[in-house]
């Protein structure tokens, strides 16, 4: 029997934005300095990584670019790893929201299977897209060790679907900027079984729940 062939995924959350605690989502936002440094110690922890892909807003592309022009690693750029679109919610404060539309808040944050952001994407669309992303990637450059540069939201809901988890279950995934979590995909000849190896591997990152 051949040996099974084993991908390694790292998927690695953009550090803090300019704007502070705000909902992004699809909002084109530069990294503060805070927030590219802490996704530079997390890079300094991580030799083994082959190859970048990255989500096309400018929070996860300007590291990856340059985490490639430093190593010497191929990238693409992928757009179905960007953010959620928060609809309405785009571009407001966090604790804004909560105040003014506590109800509708509550309701995505423990259903959001059902209960999106208003006018915003739902939840079945974005682990579609982030699912369909993953297994391209794992399959393409079957037996490397990627690094993912994503959001929190497309990474809460990339692991519910990757560990077969209800929807509501992807916002007690902890998520905070610059986190990094490390997956492994089996290949043999029957299927693809993905292991969760490590989560929140932390080297100076600080939890946040600002998207």
């Amino acid at each position: 029997m051949p040996e099974a062939t084993t991908t390694l995924v790292d998927l690695l959350r953009h550090g803090e934005c300019e704007g502070g605690p705000i909902f992004r989502g699809s909002l084109d936002v530069a990294l503060s300095e805070a927030g590219l440094a802490r996704m530079q110690a997390q890079a300094d922890a991580q030799p083994g990584w082959q190859h970048v892909i990255a989500s096309p807003l400018r929070r996860c592309r300007f590291f990856a670019e340059r985490l490639a022009a430093a190593r010497g690693l191929s990238i693409e750029i992928d757009a179905r790893l960007r953010e959620i679109d928060f609809g309405r919610w785009e571009g407001r404060p966090v604790a804004e929201v909560w105040r003014d539309a506590a109800d509708a808040a509550q309701a995505w944050f423990d259903d959001p299977e059902h209960n999106g952001p208003p006018a915003g994407e739902v939840l079945c669309d974005l682990r579609a897209r982030a699912r369909a992303a993953f297994d391209d990637a794992v399959h393409v450059h079957a037996g490397r060790h990627l690094v993912l540069v994503a959001h929190g939201g497309l990474i809460r809901a990339l692991l519910a679907d990757l560990l077969d988890m209800p929807g509501a279950a992807m916002h007690r995934i902890e998520v905070p900027y610059a986190c990094l979590t490390r997956l492994r995909v089996v290949h043999d000849e029957a299927r693809d079984f993905t292991q969760l190896v490590a989560h929140n591997i932390d080297f100076g990152a600080a939890s946040s729940c600002a998207r």
